[in-house]
């Protein structure tokens, strides 16, 4: 009867052991999921604030942009109404009344453009400020995109 217990005891002990292996190796698998919740979470995060500086960056270059296409709307809408008028350089012509031009030693020629020529330039002008725009939001865009990579 001894011999039933001892062998009753040493299997009580072997499937002890081979249990106690199993929640040994659960316990592991289950810090190793823990770990890499952890390191998900915290990309997630990082994506979460990424994705609002950048939304953040957007509204800025946003509002950037519309205040100044108002603002070159205005410019245009004066120079079609007359209220604005460029005027370039002229070297090759003297302006009018020149005995009173010559006198002041410094007094430019200047001819003045018409209307739409005008307005053409405010435009090009207006067009190439639209690109330095576009440029620098792109710059501002990957400088803060990426700055976290490596």
């Amino acid at each position: 009867m001894t011999n039933y217990l001892v062998a009753g005891l040493v299997a009580c002990g072997v499937i002890i052991y081979v249990g106690w292996q199993k929640i040994e190796r659960q316990s592991l698998a289950l810090n190793q999921a823990n770990q890499q919740v952890a390191t998900l979470e915290a990309a997630a995060e990082s994506r979460r604030n990424t994705i609002k500086l950048l939304a953040d960056l957007d509204t800025q270059h946003t509002q950037e942009r519309e205040r100044a296409n108002q603002t070159n709307a205005d410019l245009r809408a004066s120079v079609a109404a007359g209220q604005r008028r460029l005027s370039v350089l002229a070297t090759s012509c003297s302006p009018s009344g020149s005995a009173t031009a010559t006198s002041v030693g410094h007094a430019e020629a200047r001819a003045e453009l018409d209307p739409a020529t005008a307005e053409r330039i405010v435009r090009i002008a207006n067009d190439g400020d639209d690109a330095i725009r576009a440029l620098n939001a792109l710059q501002d865009y990957v400088g803060r995109a990426c700055s976290g990579i490596k």
